[in-house]
């Protein structure tokens, strides 16, 4: 990945991080790990997630091979199209505030 996330809140220089305002569920944070590439919602979704970073044709060039919610044992189910990864809203979800995708690639 070639980028440290997506969405509204932007990044601010220097030492005070990201602005105060708050977290939707569009601000997401990517980081990988071996083969793992791991998305982190800001916000608590209440409704499907949608990333457009991880188009196909996107900045992931590797093709997602399955997609784990970290906390849970519920079978995520998603579709990647031209547009945008989506995964549906899990039934529940383990965490409070943020929550984190792990997704398989190959």
């Amino acid at each position: 990945m070639k980028t440290f996330g997506e969405g509204p809140l932007k990044v601010k220089d220097g030492r005070q991080g990201e602005n105060r305002a708050n977290f939707s569920q569009q601000d997401i944070r990517f980081t990988t790990k071996d083969d793992v590439l791991y998305a982190f919602v800001l916000a608590p979704p209440t409704e499907d997630i949608v990333i457009k970073t991880l188009a196909t044709g996107g900045l992931l060039d590797r093709e997602i091979t399955g997609i784990e919610l970290m906390g849970s044992s519920e079978e995520m189910k998603w579709n990647r199209s031209r547009d945008a990864l989506t995964i549906r809203l899990p039934k529940s979800l383990p965490g409070k505030i943020v929550n984190g995708f792990r997704i398989h690639t190959q």
